[in-house]
């Protein structure tokens, strides 16, 4: 018996023990007997809920060194352990979706401490006492993190071992175009990138994301100021209060879990057409600062992902429009669509839904071919 059964079967008892005892006061009675059988009926759609929905979700096996959330100050969250960490996600009934194992690394943006995952290392620069910096930059969420799979079949690993060129791994879990553009203002924008390259891995969702409308995606906000953008902060999180309060202070998750998914929905279609105003001159800022300090930015779109239910089906046309308007204007855009079927499911971890390692395999390959021919 787990601990909410407990408690709703100790709760009810104790509101059918005070309606016995008031049962010769009628008016207290008649409202303890409402309560008692309207907690009662919320008791069974809960215990259901939790049984046959909420608990068959698949889960993360959370034993030894694993790999976990922190909050940052100017990133909102990151993973806060270094290390080799375990990672493993399972089905509600215990079987395993996948297990992997992540390195990472302790860095640093300016002021502050910065945790990403390893790269590649070229192994002719490693015993250097003065190795290169990082060649290849990839920026991005878990889709260029690469949750799921192991160090050496992430796209950055990949792309590295082809072309035996170090690159830095600096994709989030969880993370947006406002993280990817504070990552690169404050690491990159102002230094000597000859020679650099930089791949944006973007999925639709990012422009969601930054414009706050999910609270696990906190982080940087910016204001857009005419063709300029102003850091203002950090994102403003709802922390769903009136969810909170109407579900008996979280006591019946599906109340919960139901107003937030129709907060959510309406949040969604109301997104502000300012937003992918603000993605555009994220990404011909990133472009611009690339090309003055010598380097060179791509924006790798893995397009034509969105499903039945995802926000982004509203807006799919927009950003289509602001990406094909910066392609126009001199910024090197490559549709992972042109690489494989983004919809065919052996391209992604069943059940989980990230890219696997064939499809990192596929896409480096490419990406070799078409953009590094001339450095093996």
């Amino acid at each position: 018996m787990n601990k909410h059964v407990a408690f709703f079967i100790i709760a009810s008892l104790v509101l059918l023990g005070l309606t016995y005892i008031t049962r010769r006061r009628r008016r207290i009675n008649n409202l303890l007997l409402l309560c008692t059988t309207v907690f009662l009926g919320l008791s069974i759609v809960e215990t259901a809920y939790r049984n046959f929905f909420k608990d068959r979700k698949s889960y993360f096996q959370k034993t030894g060194k694993t790999w976990s959330f922190g909050p940052h100050p100017v990133l909102g969250v990151q993973i806060d352990t270094t290390g080799v960490l375990s990672d493993t996600e399972l089905t509600s009934s215990g079987s395993a979706i996948y297990h992997a194992r992540y390195t990472i690394i302790a860095d640093s943006i300016g002021p502050y401490r910065f945790i990403h995952r390893l790269g590649f290392l070229n192994p002719s620069a490693s015993g250097r006492e003065s190795a290169p910096a990082p060649g290849i930059v990839f920026l991005g969420c878990s889709f260029t993190f690469g949750q799921g799979v192991n160090d050496s079949e992430t796209l950055p690993s990949k792309v590295g071992a082809l072309t035996d060129v170090s690159t830095l791994n600096l994709g989030g879990i969880g993370y947006g175009i406002h993280h990817v553009y504070k990552i690169f203002l404050d690491k990159y924008a102002t230094v000597n990138n000859t020679g650099r390259l930089f791949i944006y891995t973007m999925i639709p969702d990012h422009v969601l994301r930054a414009s706050g409308l999910y609270g696990w995606s906190p982080g940087p906000s910016f204001r857009l100021a005419g063709d300029s953008l102003v850091y203002v902060g950090s994102l403003p999180v709802d922390r769903y209060r009136f969810a909170w309060y109407a579900s008996l202070f979280g006591t019946f998750s599906f109340i919960k879990d139901m107003i937030i998914n129709i907060q959510n929905k309406r949040r969604a279609k109301r997104v502000a057409p300012d937003e992918y105003e603000k993605a555009y001159w994220m990404i011909r800022k990133m472009d611009q600062y690339s090309r003055m300090t010598g380097g060179h930015f791509i924006v790798l779109s893995w397009d034509n992902i969105s499903e039945k239910d995802d926000p982004n089906r509203y807006y799919r046309q927009i950003l289509a429009d602001k990406l094909q308007r910066l392609g126009k204007e001199g910024v090197d855009i490559i549709s992972v669509s042109d690489i494989l079927d983004t919809k065919d499911p052996k391209y992604y971890i069943p059940i989980d839904g990230h890219p696997n390692a064939m499809a990192y395999d596929r896409i480096g390959r490419y990406l070799v071919h078409r953009l590094f021919r001339n450095l093996r």
